[in-house]
């Protein structure tokens, strides 16, 4: 399994080598200092499973280098490593289809937990994302939840579980064998009825309550 690591600081290139070989024994690690080498490396590592991508390249802005990748590379999971951990960059980068956000300030014990969830096919969300104002109340019941989730269709919870996985509309529509738009109709109606609006909420619903 080979990892890829596009950061242009040198010295969380030698942090994040520590943590994978610590996080996953058989990886072999690459890394590179600006988008253009990444997405040059990417093509020329067939057993490539897992990019950790910084936010701040030098000539992206925002999101722009994950979606770059991610347009490049849709089936790859991507990591976002970011010293912006702003909710609006979160939860931009989740929306983009990035299996999960790692802030820089992050200890190695959560960095570590976080690659691993996202490598077993979860999406990791960060405490940041989580606390800063979304919909889903912690003082609401799993009760009341439930009760809500009970009015989904089997195929909007067929969405949702993939939706927390990381998958993007499109991976989706490949997965389910239907169209992209059948995808979007089935997120904004199993969205209305939990009464939640973005892909990270979905995500953090379907997580605590297992749904």
């Amino acid at each position: 399994m080979d990892v890829l690591l596009v950061d242009d600081h040198p010295i969380i290139h030698e942090v994040m080598q520590l943590t994978l070989r610590a996080t996953v024994e058989e990886a072999t690690f690459h890394s590179v200092e600006n988008l253009d080498d990444a997405l040059v490396r990417a093509r020329e590592l067939p057993r490539l499973q897992l990019v950790l991508l910084d936010l701040g390249l030098p000539g992206c802005r925002d999101i722009q280098a994950l979606l770059r990748f991610r347009d490049s590379f849709p089936r790859l999971t991507v990591i976002v490593l970011s010293a912006m951990s702003e909710p609006r960059y979160i939860n931009a980068a989740l929306d983009a289809g990035a299996r999960g956000f790692i802030p820089k300030t992050s200890s190695t014990k959560v960095m570590i937990a976080a690659i691993k969830l996202v490598l077993e096919g979860g999406i990791y969300i960060p405490p940041e994302a989580r606390q800063a104002g979304s919909s889903i109340s912690t003082a609401e019941c799993p009760a009341q939840w439930r009760g809500r989730a009970r009015h989904l269709t089997d195929r909007q919870t067929d969405v949702l579980r993939l939706v927390a996985k990381g998958y993007h509309n499109r991976e989706i529509a490949e997965e389910l064998e239907v169209r992209e738009s059948t995808v979007k109709q089935h997120l904004h109606a199993a969205f209305t009825a939990l009464g939640i609006s973005s892909r990270t909420e979905a995500a953090t619903l379907m997580a605590r309550e297992a749904l």
